[in-house]
């Protein structure tokens, strides 16, 4: 996951709420195309984490946020 954090190239404007859903939709993508082991569940983890923490940031910026992170 780390790796994942450390190598995206976010948009240096974009919103808290948004880079985290972007990271958490890449993580997720990898678990979907990985053998399921234990490094893909800690993935998923991660990825369900992350999600958790857009809709906290989005919610605090503007609870009307909350509807556009399907």
């Amino acid at each position: 996951m780390l790796d994942h954090v450390r190598q995206a190239p976010g948009e240096p404007e974009a919103p808290l709420h948004s880079e985290l859903r972007r990271l958490a939709d890449q993580l997720l993508a990898e678990a979907t195309h990985a053998p399921p082991n234990h490094h893909t569940a800690l993935t998923l983890l991660a990825a369900d984490a992350l999600m958790t923490y857009a809709c906290e940031a989005a919610a605090e910026a503007d609870p009307s946020l909350l509807a556009t992170l399907r």
